[in-house]
């Protein structure tokens, strides 16, 4: 019997607020820096031991969220470049590229990213602190850099500007649209332009819990 089509809902959004921790060169946007490695961090929220069979096909899914419709992320260069690297990882678990009609799974993916001015608060060395320090005062003369107390480190903001990226892949079943495998992939980006190279390191790291084929 012929799987029925696939209607693929969004199961979990991309986290890009849970990003934050992580460090720079994740590079799975056009606006990703030249680096040897990825650093972004991997959460698989759904295990498996084994996947259905060998075969697998793509199926699209919605841009519903603002990262996703990104021109960044929405460039078609960009986007066949990414799922290329997908494939190429796949079939480095010993997975093969077939009709959708003769899938025993599909894989989708969703891609995003968003740029984030944060405003941090960062403590002060307690040897900076002096008795004038802990006079407090009024008004629009007093400094927006420091905090004051009794006897305490001050206090100083510093703002933090970086850019976003998330990429979530769901391994699903056809017939019951249920998903068996699912990773998220989060990182900071920087200024700087995408390779396959750095995308084939992202989609490595992505699909690294992915269980290969006859194992």
């Amino acid at each position: 019997m012929r799987p029925r089509p696939v209607s693929v809902r969004a199961a979990s959004s991309l986290l890009l607020s849970c990003m934050l921790a992580a460090t720079a060169a994740c590079s799975f946007s056009p606006s990703a820096a030249r680096a040897p490695a990825p650093a972004g961090h991997v959460t698989v929220t759904t295990q498996a031991s084994v996947l259905p069979g060998q075969g697998y096909a793509w199926v699209p899914m919605p841009a519903p969220t603002a990262p996703e419709r990104d021109a960044r992320v929405q460039d078609a260069q960009f986007r066949e470049a990414l799922q290329a690297s997908l494939d190429r990882a796949l079939q480095a678990k010993g997975y093969r590229l077939v009709d959708r009609a003769d899938a025993a799974f599909v894989v989708a993916h969703r891609v995003g990213v968003r740029d984030v001015n944060e405003v941090l608060a960062v403590p002060g060395e307690a040897g900076a602190v002096t008795p004038m320090a802990g006079v407090k005062c009024s008004g629009g003369s007093c400094s927006q850099l420091m905090v004051t107390g009794e006897g305490t480190p001050a206090q100083r903001t510093r703002s933090s500007q970086r850019t976003e990226g998330g990429l979530l892949v769901e391994v699903i079943e056809p017939r019951s649209v249920r998903v068996v495998w699912r990773a998220l992939n989060t990182g900071t980006v920087r200024p700087g332009e995408w390779t396959p190279e750095r995308l084939d390191a992202v989609a490595t790291q992505t699909l690294s819990g992915l269980p290969a084929y006859g194992r």
